[in-house]
């Protein structure tokens, strides 16, 4: 029994930040039914890079690969075909709603409402029913037209402003922050509308913004601020202290953290420096912000001299925060994200595990009730009977009659 088992969510989203969201439910357990264009379903299918039987690759090396991105977002989802542009596709959409619990979009804010789909129109079919909505600047405020993508709104929400170096210009977080925080902020909205429908027995339309998500990120920076030190870029450094860097070993880069004073003694210990803990410049985490300089220097001539693995091993035995900067392949092959279920097998609809392919696993643990990321992407339309049949009692012949017509 997953937790979410018996919800129905209707899935129209595309690109990053919808269907992250969407994966989350379905992997929680949720029946979610992704909603696809019957003319080629979404975009994503054919979007490099692809993968398929003989692995991926930025082209197709055969008639059964599919879009990466599509085989990552949207495992345990099921697919259906419906034209949203024809009466008689609006008008089956509106027949689902009536049974399901949650519709979770990102078109840009007022599509819903011109395709005559808005939450209102929702309502009236099923009152229980909760919208999600997941946009770049919100549903409501001056800038709600604006169109977005992830680096649009890492400098919006201000997080360009205080990532990189100061000499240099603002630039992006290497992930994709912004676009994956939102659907994370969705999901716990979702959550909450629904425990509110069970004190109510309405729904709900809960309105997600990435900008409003990633200034979410900011809160640490913003209470410097309102003491009067306003946030700059830093590079690896941290306006709250030092040590707080990334250092470089023989053979690649080390992170670490020590800010309280607890931390900054046992760093001492650590690294056979004892005789700093007398120093004035380093008395407090004031001073050892003031004397950053000197700080990161110490802890560089000891990180230096030695391997990331020793580094890590020998920081960790003393209770000092400390880990290795991991590239992607490395992360692949982490032994840690392996045992905890977060590097798994991406499967094809079709063929199964695809050699070398890897996803992400699902990164919410349950003890007692286990949950995972057990089921592939669907290939385009394979649940229409299905869902169809079981949600509206369409039969064959009628199902056969509507495909004819463009509708599904």
């Amino acid at each position: 029994m997953k937790p979410l088992a018996g919800l129905v969510v209707l899935d129209l989203t595309r690109f990053l930040a919808g269907p992250y969201s969407t994966l989350l439910l379905g992997g929680l357990g949720a029946e979610v039914i992704k909603v696809e264009p019957p003319d080629g379903g979404e975009f994503a299918r054919y979007r490099p890079p692809f993968a398929g039987p003989k692995g991926a690759g930025l082209t197709r090396q055969s008639e059964d690969d599919m879009g990466l991105s599509l085989l990552h977002r949207s495992r345990n989802k099921k697919s259906i075909t419906l034209n949203l542009r024809r009466p008689e596709g609006k008008e089956l959409f509106l027949q689902l709603c009536a049974k399901a619990d949650v519709v979770v979009e990102n078109y840009a804010p007022g599509t819903l409402e011109r395709m005559g789909l808005g939450f209102s129109a929702l309502q009236s079919h099923n009152p229980r029913l909760i919208l999600c909505s997941i946009s770049g600047f919100g549903q409501q405020g001056p800038h709600r037209e604006w169109r977005a993508y992830d680096p649009i709104i890492q400098a919006a929400s201000g997080i360009a402003s205080v990532t990189g170096y100061p000499d240099r210009p603002p630039v992006r977080c290497g992930a994709a922050v912004s676009d994956t925080t939102a659907p994370l902020v969705a999901v716990i909205g979702i959550l909450s509308a629904l425990q509110l429908r069970e004190k109510t027995g309405q729904g709900e339309w809960v309105d997600i913004s990435m900008q409003d998500s990633s200034f979410f990120l900011l809160a640490e920076l913003m209470e410097f601020l309102a003491a009067g030190e306003i946030p700059e870029r830093m590079g690896n450094r941290h306006v709250g202290g030092a040590p707080f860097n990334v250092y470089q070993a023989t053979d690649g880069y080390v992170s670490l953290c020590a800010l309280t004073q607890t931390e900054w003694q046992k760093l001492l210990v650590a690294i056979g420096r004892e005789d700093l803990a007398q120093d004035p410049r380093f008395a407090s985490i004031l001073k050892r912000r003031e004397h950053r300089e000197d700080v990161d220097a110490v802890v560089q001539q000891w990180i230096g001299q030695r391997t990331v693995a020793e580094a890590v091993h020998h920081l960790q035995k003393h209770q000092v925060p400390a880990g290795p900067v991991l590239s992607p392949p490395e992360l692949l092959a982490d032994e840690h994200l392996t045992a905890r279920g977060m590097v798994v097998d991406l499967l094809h609809p079709i063929h199964g595990p695809m050699p070398g392919v890897k996803g992400i696993g699902m990164p919410i643990k349950f003890l007692q009730h286990p949950v995972a990321f057990d089921q592939p992407a669907p290939a385009l339309g394979v649940h229409n009977e299905e869902i169809y049949g079981r949600l509206l009692g369409l039969d064959g012949a009628q199902l056969r009659a509507l495909k004819e017509q463009g509708v599904i």
